[in-house]
């Protein structure tokens, strides 16, 4: 899971929301990937990325939406009004995941990777992925094994 923040203020957020929302999803098959905050008092937007190695059902994510919500408030936890957005990652968002990787085998993903000190980017069809590494098949047959570690970014490339 990552968060992204901008201040000590959003951080505290960040992982306040973090926290209550895996209360929430504790024991179901879903997964936090992510919590952005931004905008300041009064103004705030709490973004809630989870995800499953299944498919998302949006009547569950309406139900986590919910009871997030409802422990957001009971507890007090953002100053003022906000909004709350809930959603799974989305195509356009990078894997941060190993279980975001499994999900999405035998999917074409762009990788940008540290390797020997350069940074590089390929585009290949995910082969494989574990809790330490993926593996992908290049349009030149070639496999390459990426440790999470090396990996920068990672996104499923459209096909179109």
């Amino acid at each position: 899971m990552t968060i992204t923040v901008v201040n000590p203020t959003q951080q505290r957020l960040a992982d306040r929301v973090s926290g209550l929302t895996e209360e929430v999803i504790v024991g179901t098959d879903y997964f936090l990937v992510d919590v952005e905050v931004r905008g300041h008092k009064g103004t705030r937007v709490v973004e809630v990325y989870i995800d499953s190695e299944d498919d998302v059902g949006h009547d569950d994510l309406a139900l986590i939406s919910k009871e997030v919500g409802f422990l957001l408030d009971v507890e007090d936890v953002v100053d003022g009004s906000y909004k709350l957005e809930l959603s799974s990652p989305g195509i356009k968002r990078p894997l941060t995941m190993p279980a975001q990787y499994r999900k999405n085998v035998g999917r074409t993903l762009r990788v940008r990777f540290e390797a020997n000190g350069n940074e590089e980017i390929v585009v290949g069809g995910l082969a494989d992925a574990d809790n330490e590494e993926i593996e992908l098949q290049l349009p030149s047959r070639e496999r390459l094994q990426l440790s999470y570690t090396a990996i920068t970014q990672a996104r499923i490339e459209l096909p179109w």
